[in-house]
């Protein structure tokens, strides 16, 4: 409910804004293109369905050495959309399309000598396995489609203020895949085996609800160059990776913006 609530306030906000109509700050009615690159990095932790046994105590030289396990998720972002001024709300509207790659490690150890960390895998009765492994990898490469509204709450000459709140859908899966490192090679013809026994299905479809606040850098009419901070946003859709449970996404992106024609 909360999160329902977040969006249809920053949707509502382009709407809502009332600043003097001057020249400087009303935006023309034109048309562009703009062609974006950008980093994403999904913030969130370890699925609780993984038994990755962390806790290990080993004991040499007379030390004990507890086992670490750590993940990091990131992505990136290339695409191009068209943007429509909407000067009567003081903002653009732009769609187009996006490629979105998003990548995802599991790293650990079982103690300060070693590489590695144990994975059960599998547990009938009495008959538990462990794997010993140096990582776990995943990788989901997409085509999406976004839909964005920016504002401008402020606007000079050669460079504006914005707030920008968008929706992309996902309508093309490239490839989401997970992958799986041994410590041991005599592992690998298992590979298959250990990985279905530990990923279970996922969700292809992949949704975003973002927004951001940014710079816009040049005159009407002319080349701009944009850079936005993604404030904190959510997937809509869920179970989208096969390790990662994601909270909130972060990141930040470069555009330019070539016009095409003012009305």
């Amino acid at each position: 409910m909360k999160k329902n609530i977040f969006v249809i306030i920053l949707l509502a906000f382009p709407f809502t804004t009332v600043l003097p109509q001057t020249d400087i700050n009303k935006p023309s009615r034109r048309q562009s293109v703009s062609f974006e690159a950008g980093f994403i990095y999904p913030q969130g932790t370890i699925k609780e369905s993984l038994s990755i046994r962390q806790n290990l105590s080993y004991y040499y030289v007379n030390q004990q050495s507890d086992g670490s396990i750590s993940s990091s998720t990131s992505g990136m972002l290339l695409g191009a959309r068209y943007e429509y001024g909407l000067p009567v709300i003081r903002s653009d509207i732009s769609t187009g399309l996006r490629f979105v790659g998003i990548n995802s490690e599991i790293t650990g150890y079982a103690s300060a000598n070693s590489d590695f960390f144990y994975l059960r895998y599998s547990m009938e009765e009495t008959d538990t396995k462990f794997a010993r492994v140096k990582s776990l990898t995943e990788c989901n490469y997409l085509l999406s489609i976004p839909l964005e509204i920016r504002v401008y709450p402020l606007r000079y000459s050669n460079f504006s203020l914005f707030a920008m709140a968008g929706l992309e859908y996902s309508v093309i899966c490239f490839k989401k895949a997970a992958d799986i490192t041994f410590r041991e090679e005599i592992m690998n013809p298992r590979k298959d085996v250990v990985l279905g026994n530990i990923s279970g299905p996922v969700n292809r479809n992949y949704s975003s609800f973002y927004s951001s606040i940014g710079l816009k850098f040049g005159r009407e009419d002319k080349l701009n160059y944009t850079i936005e901070v993604m404030l904190p946003s959510f997937l809509l859709t869920g179970n989208n990776f096969y390790f990662i449970d994601v909270d909130y996404l972060e990141g930040f992106r470069l555009s330019v913006q070539l016009p095409l024609k003012s009305k």
